[in-house]
């Protein structure tokens, strides 16, 4: 029995040693952190590709503002800017960069992006002159606004990130994010891919033909002389839309247009800049029809109310408007708050930009016109 009774015991302690559970061994941290830095490393390598093959990139068919940073960077390449314009979609399709410089005898280039604010002006500008050294800078006042960058929406961020991820210095870019985008859009705004995955689910059409591009893609040549101009209309106000003048009115009432302290610091930002590269500041406002525009005196004092203190040469062709010059011909043939100026219109706009710099402003510019290779350029 005895035998029986410490077999048994045995036994039962043999079940207990096989029943106790085991400890399970834990990996070391590292091993988990390498994990992790090969999984990011694998998206960030697709990542990259993708964008480096533009399989995500939006139609680029008239992407002109990415054309105009190329055609910039070629330009100073071998020549000198000497006027630069910014502003947005106002400030292009408002002057003719070949005319300005026509009339001048001088290198003038559009640098503007559509829809864009007067902050992204400044960094705009501080690319350039980084680029070139030019003796006036014009810069198109509509952007002088209540917008605050950080809040953009929709439209305004799309137009906001075309016009960033066109410009080529990188810690300029890397500089100008935290003004121009909230922190969830600093990514963004580097990526076509991350901006633009949803095209998976609603727009697998363009990036098979981005995929079919990319197998072909060559580098266009800019073989005509590019100054950033880019031909929005062609044809004036037609008797229907001066009918609904008649009887809607002005869709514009100045009386309601604000800027905020952002857009005050940035105008006088612009001015330090200019001073700071011995550049001539030039602010312009380009017109609209006299009859699309109520209250503009009002409009007028907002703008001076900033623009005063920097004690900067302010060109208004707003008001006094000049009714023999800017005709309906001028001007975009539309209701909308946000007209253009037509392709006559920046003709004549040219023309009187260079007239109040030259008779005005008594600024000098290089006689460019006067030699060879400036008429083997322009002509």
């Amino acid at each position: 029995m005895a035998k029986k009774n410490s077999f048994s015991g045995n036994k039962k302690q043999s079940q207990t040693i096989q029943n106790k559970p085991v400890a399970t061994k834990k990996k070391p941290w590292w091993l988990l952190a390498v994990k992790f830095m090969l999984l990011f490393a694998a998206v960030l390598s697709v990542v990259l590709f993708t964008d480096a093959k533009g399989y995500f990139e939006p139609d680029q068919s008239n992407n002109h503002t990415s054309r105009k940073w190329d055609a910039f960077y070629k330009f100073t390449e071998t020549d000198t800017v000497d006027v630069v314009l910014v502003g947005n979609s106002h400030c292009y399709a408002g002057v003719n960069p070949k005319n300005l410089s026509a009339a001048l005898g001088a290198n003038c280039f559009v640098l503007a992006s559509p829809g864009t604010t007067l902050m992204d002006s400044y960094f705009c500008l501080k690319e350039a002159l980084d680029r070139t050294h030019p003796a006036v800078a014009v810069i198109e006042t509509y952007g002088i606004s209540n917008t605050v960058n950080r809040e953009l929406t929709a439209g305004g961020l799309s137009d906001q990130f075309k016009s960033y991820n066109a410009r080529k210095n990188l810690p300029m870019k890397l500089a100008s994010m935290a003004v121009l985008f909230s922190v969830e859009h600093y990514i963004p705004a580097w990526s076509n891919t991350i901006r633009n995955h949803d095209f998976i689910f609603r727009d697998r059409e363009q990036i098979a033909k981005n995929i079919e591009q990319s197998r072909h893609k060559r580098k266009k040549k800019e073989d005509k002389l590019y100054l950033g101009r880019f031909v929005s209309f062609t044809t004036g106000i037609e008797d229907s839309t001066m009918m609904k003048y008649d009887s809607l009115g002005a869709p514009v009432d100045g009386a309601k247009r604000e800027v905020n302290e952002e857009n005050g610091a940035y105008v006088r930002k612009i001015v330090e800049l200019c001073e700071q590269h011995h550049v001539t500041p030039v602010f312009v406002t380009l017109p609209m029809y006299y009859r699309h525009i109520e209250n503009y005196p009002a409009w007028k004092q907002t703008i001076a109310s900033v623009l005063q203190p920097t004690g900067a040469a302010w060109l208004d062709l707003q008001e006094p408007y000049d009714t023999a010059t800017f005709d309906r011909n001028c001007f975009e043939n539309t209701m909308d708050p946000n007209q253009h100026m037509t392709y006559t219109g920046s003709l004549r706009c040219a023309y009187k930009i260079a007239h109040f710099m030259v008779d005005s402003l008594k600024i000098e510019l290089p006689k460019r016109s006067a030699t060879k290779h400036w008429n083997e350029l322009f002509y």
